[in-house]
């Protein structure tokens, strides 16, 4: 997997898809919009500059979905499924523009959930399957449109039950079935890390976290059960074979993520 996810990163380098390619200057088409003109109930979306927005609305799994996408060249794919995590599209809108590529956003008002689902729980598509009625292939072709590496960033709350905190991610606590690879530095605070997922271990990556770890970042790598699984956007990666990388760091640290994705666009 380790293999796999240097390769692709490489190819997109040669094809100018990493490293500043963009379309700055360029106007809008007609099929898409200024980013703070699409409209959002919570967020300043002009932090997302001259980049091409997009909204789509749609219902399904008995709820209303807002989509909102974010085209800038090419590039990764960066996911924000939480809609209260807003040091998340912080660092997506930056990483954007840094690197070009698509940014895919649920719009919920500042809700964590749409409704009574967790959107970072509603990945039923493709080759993974969790067994609801109907599955969510609109919401996972809104959200994952095909053909990139995939960058999830995520905020959560500092420290988890595990080490007496609030949040449900640390590194000193791994998750059942992950495995836990710690750093040091300023950036290996327990609260921020790259998680990365296969369906083989956590050998598979084991070049990519010894990289990741020189370089002051924490690592847990999640071995994926099919059998099992949550619907995350991980598990939906491992399952279809899409190079992931989820980049974490706690509630309103965006300085940190930034940072942790820099090294994580240099290093995969």
């Amino acid at each position: 997997m380790s293999i796999l996810l240097v390769s692709t990163l490489a190819a997109l380098v040669l094809a100018g898809c990493v490293g500043g390619a963009g379309t700055e200057g360029s106007a809008f088409s007609e099929s898409c919009a200024a980013p703070s003109s699409i409209g959002d109930r919570d967020d300043n979306l002009s932090i997302f500059g001259n980049a091409c927005a997009s909204v789509v609305e749609f219902s399904e799994g008995g709820e209303t979905w807002r989509i909102q996408t974010f085209r800038k060249g090419s590039g990764p794919l960066f996911v924000v499924p939480h809609d209260d995590e807003n040091a998340a599209l912080a660092t997506a809108a930056a990483a954007l523009q840094k690197y070009g590529g698509t940014v895919t956003v649920v719009e919920t008002g500042g809700r964590r959930f749409n409704g009574r689902i967790d959107p970072n729980r509603n990945f039923d598509g493709g080759r993974l399957s969790c067994g609801k009625p109907g599955r969510s292939p609109q919401f996972v072709a809104a959200m994952v449109p095909g053909g990139r590496p995939i960058i999830a960033l995520h905020t959560n709350s500092r420290g988890s039950a595990g080490t007496g905190g609030s949040g449900t991610i640390s590194i000193n606590s791994a998750t059942p079935g992950a495995t836990a690879f710690p750093a040091s530095g300023p950036l290996a605070s327990e609260d921020a890390m790259v998680i990365l997922a296969s369906t083989r271990g956590a050998d598979a990556h084991r070049g990519l976290v010894e990289r990741l770890n020189k370089a002051g970042v924490n690592v847990m790598v999640e071995t994926v059960d099919l059998s099992k699984t949550d619907c995350s956007l991980s598990h939906y990666a491992a399952a279809n074979g899409i190079t992931y990388a989820n980049v974490e760091a706690a509630h309103g640290d965006s300085a940190t993520q930034k940072a942790i994705l820099d090294i994580v666009m240099r290093e995969l």
